[in-house]
C-alpha cells in the first residue's frame, strides 16, 4: 500500500507555491461554469427535451453520452501526465466550450449527441487534470481542506448556477443557459493557460502508468468499484427527480430551481465540513460517515419520500449530503493509491465515475418512465449499501 511519505522526497507545495490563492480562485471559477454545465440538466431536463423535439426519456440517454466518454478518460489522464496538467485543463474547458455550443443552437438527436460527447470529454480531461494539478501542489495532510474548498463550487453550482439557469429558460428559452455557458468556459480556458505549469523538476517524477501496479493493489482496485457504485446510486435518482417533482408534486421550472438551492444548501455543508474537519477526523472515516448518510437518504426517499413534498425534499437533501460529503472526501484517498502515476489514477476514477453515471443514467430514465421513481430509489439504496461494505473492507489510506 503507498503511503504519504512514498510521494515524492522534495516538499514540493512548499517549493513552488506561492500562486496557490490564484491557482484556486480561477480553478473554482472554471468548475463552477463546468459544474453548472452538468447540474442544469437534471431538473430542466423536461425543458430541455421539448427545446430539442425529443422526449425526456431520448433526452435521458442522450445525457448518458456524456457520461459515457468517461471509459476513455485514463487516456487523456496519461496524456496530462505527459504534457501537463494546465495545458490539459485547458483544452478541456475549450472542448466543453464547443460542446455547450453545439447543443445549444441546435435540435434532434445527432448534432446534439455530437454536442454532449464534446461535452463530456472536456469534463473527463478537465476534473482528474485539475485534482492532479492542484494534489502536486498540497501536500497529503492538507490536501483534503483545499481539494475540498474547490469542490464547494459543485454545491454553488446548485444554489446559484441551477437557478440562473432556470431563470434564462424562462425568459430566453431551453437554449440561453448553454450558450452562455459556452461563453464563459471559453474564457475560463484562456485564465487556465495563464496559471503556471507544474516545474519540470517536480515532472521528472511521474512515471508511465503500468496496469501491474494497479492490479497489485487491492485498495485502490476496491476505491475504483466504489467510485463507480457511488455515482451509479446517485445518479440514478438525479436524472429522474426533475419529472418526479414535476409529475408528482406539480413543481415549476423556477421551483424546482428553488428545490435545487436547498439541496446546494445542504452540499455546501458537506464540502464545507470535509474542507474543515477532514484532515483531523480521519479520510477513511469521513467516507465512511458521508456513505451512510447517502443510503439512509435513499432508504427514506424509497419510504416516505412521496408521502408529501417536505418528506421528499428532505429525503433528497440528505442523500446530497451524505453524496457530496463522501465523494469529496475520497477524492484526497484517490490522490494517493498511485501517487507517481496520480493523473492517471484520477482518470481511471473518473472513468468508473462515468461509467456509472451512463449505466444509472438508463436504468433511472427506464425506472421512472415504468414502476416509477421510488423503484429508482430503492435500487440506489440497494447500490448504496453494497459500496459501504465494499469501502469499509476494501480501501485503505
Amino acid at each position: 500500500m503507498t503511503t504519504p511519505n512514498s510521494e515524492i522526497a522534495i516538499p514540493r507545495s512548499e517549493s513552488f507555491n506561492p500562486n496557490l490563492k490564484r491557482v484556486l480562485t480561477i480553478s473554482m471559477l472554471a468548475r463552477l461554469v463546468h459544474d453548472t454545465s452538468i447540474r442544469m440538466l437534471y431538473p430542466f431536463l423536461p425543458e430541455i427535451a421539448t427545446g430539442l423535439r425529443i422526449s425526456t426519456e431520448q433526452a435521458g440517454a442522450m445525457v448518458s453520452l456524456r457520461s459515457g466518454v468517461g471509459v476513455i478518460s485514463p487516456l487523456f489522464g496519461a496524456m496530462s501526465d505527459r504534457i501537463g496538467h494546465r495545458r490539459s485543463m485547458s483544452i478541456a474547458l475549450a472542448l466543453l466550450a464547443i460542446g455547450l455550443g453545439i447543443v445549444g443552437v441546435t435540435e434532434g438527436t445527432t448534432l446534439p449527441s455530437i454536442g454532449f460527447v464534446f461535452a463530456g470529454i472536456g469534463t473527463i480531461i478537465y476534473i482528474p487534470a485539475l485534482q492532479a494539478y492542484v494534489s502536486e501542489r498540497v501536500p497529503y495532510a492538507r490536501r483534503g481542506r483545499v481539494l475540498g474548498a474547490i469542490e464547494l463550487t459543485w454545491a454553488l453550482a446548485g444554489i446559484i448556477g441551477v437557478p440562473v439557469a432556470g431563470l434564462s429558460i424562462e425568459s430566453m428559452g431551453w437554449h440561453a443557459p448553454f450558450v452562455g455557458l459556452a461563453t464563459a468556459a471559453l474564457v475560463c480556458a484562456v485564465l487556465t493557460l495563464l496559471l503556471p505549469e507544474t516545474p519540470s523538476a517536480a515532472r521528472a517524477h511521474v512515471e508511465p502508468f503500468k496496469l501491474a501496479a494497479l492490479l497489485s493493489n487491492h485498495s485502490a482496485i476496491a476505491l475504483l468499484l466504489v467510485w463507480l457504485l457511488v455515482f451509479f446510486a446517485f445518479e440514478n435518482i438525479q436524472v429522474s427527480y426533475g419529472g418526479w417533482f414535476e409529475g408528482h408534486f406539480g413543481l415549476s421550472t423556477t421551483e424546482r430551481g428553488g428545490a435545487q438551492t436547498l439541496f446546494g444548501i445542504f452540499e455546501i455543508v458537506a464540502s464545507a465540513s470535509s474542507s474543515a474537519f477532514l484532515d483531523r477526523m480521519g479520510k477513511k472515516r469521513g467516507v465512511t460517515g458521508g456513505l451512510i448518510a447517502v443510503l439512509i437518504g435513499y432508504v427514506l426517499l424509497a419510504t416516505i419520500g412521496p408521502l408529501n413534498l417536505w418528506f421528499a425534499l428532505g429525503s433528497m437533501s440528505t442523500a446530497f449530503l451524505g453524496f457530496e460529503f463522501s465523494v469529496v472526501s475520497g477524492i484526497p484517498i484517490m490522490s494517493e493509491q498511485l501517487p507517481k502515476a496520480r493523473g492517471t489514477m484520477l482518470a481511471l476514477a473518473v472513468m468508473m465515475s462515468g461509467l456509472g453515471r451512463m449505466l444509472a443514467d438508463l436504468s433511472g430514465s427506464a425506472l421512472a418512465a415504468g414502476p416509477g421513481f421510488t423503484a429508482a430509489a430503492v435500487m440506489s439504496a440497494l447500490m448504496a449499501g453494497i459500496t459501504l461494505i465494499v469501502f469499509v473492507r476494501g480501501v485503505h489510506e
